[in-house]
């Protein structure tokens, strides 16, 4: 079974993308209960829709295969948006940041699942060819950052202040819609420097952009798959346990590399509560 109503147009081979949500959806070729709905599967936006929606339909396809029931693939235009749309329960499932973990378990809506089996940490990175070498020499220089909402914002932030950039030596923060763009800005001389998540340089560098590591923070919760309270228990631990093994599967370990994940494992509600302070609003600086 193919994409439904797909078009020659720019969206390419996304297929379908309908609503302000730019929901993509797509069936894969697994044999599917059409009469079932389908899994609406929520992405955060920590990268273009378009990349985000092309990055990701390996994993939609490998859970249409071993699920047996068609999934839909949505992300939205900002954080804003897609903390909303968690809050208003869209997402029978989702992968989200894991600061905002603990406030959607505590509402009663979601459960947490899986996260990525190593860590996160929010890595300073600059062109190859930067002459600067150490974090402590960007000084009061300019530094992209994605969200200001984001986790690796966050993190990264607390981590320059304690190396000692504050006061007068505080970086000049310049916020872009992704971790893409922010060290495709280093990248380009805008700015100096740029934080994001260790999964997007790892990602990056697999893609040979021209990227070096000054720094990275001290390690916390990376992004968690968290599934509706009132998804039916057996699909829960189904798609737990889908998850958790597609790193013992060939075709899974495909999929892994294609996201650039190393692979998922069962988590639990606790191991996020180091990140409660970061859900108030961010500050300046």
């Amino acid at each position: 079974m193919g994409c439904r109503s797909m078009r020659k147009d720019k969206w390419g081979r996304l297929g379908w993308l309908v609503g302000v949500g730019l929901t993509a959806i797509c069936l894969g070729s697994a044999a599917v209960n059409a009469e079932e709905a389908p899994l609406v599967f929520g992405l955060l936006p920590s990268e273009s829709a378009t990349t985000k929606i092309r990055r990701y339909a390996p994993l939609r396809d490998y859970l249409i295969r071993h699920l047996h029931r068609r999934v839909v693939l949505e992300t939205a235009r900002d954080f804003k948006t897609f903390i909303k749309r968690t809050e208003e329960r869209r997402y029978d499932f989702l992968e989200t940041a894991p600061h905002f973990v603990p406030p959607a378990i505590e509402a009663g809506r979601y459960h947490v699942l899986t996260t990525i089996t190593r860590p996160m940490t929010a890595v300073v990175v600059v062109a190859r060819d930067s002459p600067l070498t150490r974090v402590e020499e960007l000084g009061a220089g300019r530094v992209a950052i994605p969200s200001p909402r984001a986790i690796v914002t966050r993190v990264g932030k607390d981590y320059l202040r304690q190396l000692g950039l504050i006061g007068t030596r505080a970086p000049q923060y310049h916020a872009y819609p992704t971790h893409n763009g922010a060290y495709e800005a280093a990248l380009g001389k805008l700015q100096d420097a740029a934080i994001i998540s260790v999964n997007v340089y790892n990602k990056a560098l697999n893609q040979g952009q021209p990227l070096r590591m000054l720094g990275q923070s001290v390690p916390f919760p990376n992004m968690s798959i968290l599934v509706a309270a009132d998804v039916p228990e057996k699909t829960r631990q189904r798609l737990q346990a889908v998850l958790v093994g597609m790193k013992d599967q060939a075709r899974g370990r495909e999929v892994l590399k294609a996201i650039s994940y190393p692979g998922y494992r069962a988590a639990k509600k606790e191991e996020f509560e180091m990140l409660r302070r970061y859900l108030n609003p961010p500050s300046d600086g």
